[in-house]
């Protein structure tokens, strides 16, 4: 609802103020910061000029002074950088609340404005800020460090503003699900993520508030603001937990593509970006002995390309990955402590220590430690018994131990003995008994249990310094990696979230996400996200149609554009691809993606694209630049990402079977407005009763 002409002329004048004392606090803090580097540059010169006659003590205080400042003028920097991204938009709403007699109104940005204890904006991430997301005009309450405040909202104002003036001012009663957010949900997609901070929901508010739950497993449909919404949550535990810094947050991405998707979010809201990793790329800090890890994404495309796999090897892959070859391993190892033993005693400087005291000291002296640290702890023991030096001799010790042990540490070969077993072949229902064949790439379904077993063996290794762990598409992730995950982040807590509709591993699928929770000892919050803010209403009804899913929870209104299906011979692709690229660019799509099955198809329908299409541009695994508003990318790269306009794309002689519907789905739920699809006739797209 417009606000009548008198309450917009307050407006523009509050707007004034609020950008009157952002313009004198940027000014006063430039200043400031101007001082402070001079201040700095004379200290380092007398530093300089007078190392000679200054002892050790002096020298180390100097030094500690300055890196005290430098590190308190970065921060300021931060600061003033914040103060002027708020000229632009300084606040976006505004709620007015009533408590114990007294009313105000809050206005609410994604940087706090306050001078001389005066709150002109508060930041969207104080207690206060977070009526505007959960409550209608009426009664609410917030969490204060004193407890519940608890009043009656009188107001709810939305704002929209660009380059320092009010271009929508409008009262809003019914949450954020308004006029407002249909029109941002009407507007083009961008290359890149954005913050969607003026306009979170209830139930996402909840997520990224929560404090009380130190493991969070959220199941979100395509489409509900997962990733989004953890985003957001690391910004408000930067601003929450004390002392908590962007190094010590760690998200696990699919691809390196989906990391440059997201890497605009934390910056628009003030926050440096914090770590990201792929599973791959962590795992090689550990896995050392081969030249290339295989990602994920190429672990995948192995499945999906052309000539496909075999049927042996297929069982062979699925029953690596699956939660009861854990089982397998953990037998073997426990069979492999049983038997392992001393065949021989060790003789140190004529002296002969019997094999029942070296037995003793591996099995139970030295029980709980890992094989390869009970081996060090020995060669210590001997040293400090026998009065040698164990930094000098410890190293000789621990390899003579070798010598007469009826077992080895190589990891390789412990996973070789389990893989070519009888007990494997029968566990996998497999004809011919497997093999573990050792190369400069090691594969990623070989890369998780031979994880497990290295650490199982040798410890996992102990990582304190990050304290939040964000895992996105999780249910590509086995219960293994999770496990190894909990074990290694001992001490943080987890926001894990995915979506079971929307796995690209055709060897692993969970019924529920909450069977994750096993890894947190049944410990952790499961949460569902259940609206979609993504694609159109026509386009939903369509993909649900591909998992016989029920999902009629669209937000966006529906756009009349009917999903288009297509059956067009492969030497006619081209030509029709055109021209539906050229129809959606006239009704106004911005961002079209062709997304293959493949990446064969990808290159190969490139390469035939590229000269008639100047601005395409092809994405791929280790991608690292910006996506571009026209690009052609295979399908298990497209997760996470959305486009305007989506052509799914495969050969009249390649399309999705049965087997394939998830990515298929996946696929679809990259559209916002407009999806055509090409060549699918064999799947069958029946709703579920």
């Amino acid at each position: 609802m417009n606000i009548e002409l008198e309450q917009l002329k307050q407006e523009e004048e509050y707007l004034k103020k609020t950008l009157a004392v952002i313009k004198e606090l940027i000014e006063n803090d430039d200043n400031s910061i101007k001082d402070k580097m001079a201040e700095i540059q004379e200290m380092k010169k007398y530093l300089w000029e007078n190392n000679a006659m200054l002892d050790d003590a002096e020298i180390a205080s100097g030094m500690y002074n300055v890196n005290c400042d430098i590190s308190y003028t970065n921060e300021n920097i931060k600061k003033l950088l914040k103060l002027k991204k708020s000229l632009a938009n300084p606040y976006f709403g505004r709620v007015d609340f009533e408590s114990d007699g007294f009313s105000e109104p809050i206005y609410i940005g994604i940087n706090g404005i306050a001078k001389d204890l005066n709150f002109y904006v508060f930041d969207w991430r104080t207690p206060i800020a977070s009526l505007f997301y959960n409550y209608r005009t009426g009664p609410a309450s917030y969490e204060a460090p004193s407890g519940t405040i608890s009043g009656n909202i009188s107001l709810k104002r939305q704002y929209k503003i660009s380059n320092e003036k009010i271009e929508r001012c409008f009262n809003s009663d019914i949450n954020i699900d308004d006029e407002y957010l249909q029109e941002i949900l009407a507007n083009a997609s961008s290359e890149k993520m954005t913050n969607i901070v003026n306009t979170i929901q209830k139930e996402q508010n909840e997520i990224i508030r929560n404090v009380s739950d130190k493991y969070l497993i959220v199941q979100g449909i395509a489409g509900s603001g997962k990733t989004s919404v953890a985003l957001h949550r690391i910004a408000y535990l930067l601003y929450k937990e004390k002392n908590l810094s962007s190094n010590n947050v760690l998200i696990f991405s699919p691809n390196d593509v989906f990391s440059q998707y997201i890497s605009n979010v934390l910056p628009e809201l003030g926050e440096d970006n914090v770590l990201q990793t792929t599973f791959s790329d962590f795992a090689g800090a550990y896995i050392r002995d081969f030249k290339e890890i295989e990602s994920f994404t190429k672990f995948i495309e192995r499945y999906y390309k052309n000539d496909g796999i075999s049927e042996e090897e297929y069982k062979t892959i699925k029953y690596k990955i699956s939660n009861e070859f854990k089982s397998l391993i953990d037998n073997y190892i426990e069979r492999y402590r049983e038997n392992m033993s001393f065949i021989r005693p060790i003789i140190i400087n004529g002296k002969s220590i019997k094999i029942d005291d070296l037995n003793r000291l591996l099995k139970t002296t030295f029980e709980k430690f890992p094989l390869s640290e009970r081996i060090d702890r020995i060669s210590e023991y001997i040293c400090d018994q026998n009065n040698i030096s164990y930094k000098k001799y410890g190293k000789v010790i621990r390899e003579k131990i070798k010598t007469v042990v009826n077992f080895n540490l190589d990891v390789k070969k412990m996973y070789e003995d389990i893989i070519s077993s009888d007990q494997f072949k029968e566990c996998a229902g497999l004809k011919e008994n497997a093999n573990f064949t050792v190369g400069k790439q090691l594969r990623y379904d070989d890369l998780l249990p031979l994880m497990y077993i290295y650490f199982e063996m040798n410890g996992y290794p102990k990582n304190n310094s990050i304290r939040h762990l964000i895992i996105d598409e999780a249910q590509d992730y086995s219960l293994l990696q999770l496990y190894m995950l909990k074990k290694i982040f001992y001490t943080a807590s987890f926001t894990v979230l995915g979506d079971i509709h929307q796995t690209i591993n055709p060897y692993y699928i969970y019924n529920n996400l909450n069977e994750i929770n096993s890894i947190f000892e049944n410990k952790g919050k499961y949460i569902e996200l259940n609206k979609t803010y993504r694609s159109s209403q026509e386009i939903i009804e369509f993909t649900n149609q591909i998992l016989g899913l029920d999902n009629d929870c669209s937000v966006r209104k529906n756009n009349a554009i009917p999903v288009t299906i297509r059956s067009v011979p492969k030497q006619q692709a081209v030509i029709q691809i055109m021209q539906d690229i050229e129809q959606m660019r006239e009704n106004g799509i911005k961002r079209i993606a062709i997304i293959t099955k493949n990446n064969a198809e990808t290159i190969e329908l490139y390469d035939r694209l590229k000269d008639q299409l100047d601005d395409i541009n092809i994405i791929q695994q280790n991608a690292k630049t910006g996506i571009g508003n026209l690009v052609i990318l295979p399908s298990y790269i497209s997760k996470g990402l959305e486009f305007d306009g989506v052509i799914s794309y495969t050969d009249d002689n390649n399309e999705y079977q049965e087997k394939d519907k998830y990515l298929f789905y996946v696929v679809c739920t990259r559209a916002q407005h407009n999806l055509t699809v090409y060549n699918q006739k064999n799947l069958k797209l029946v709703r579920k009763k």
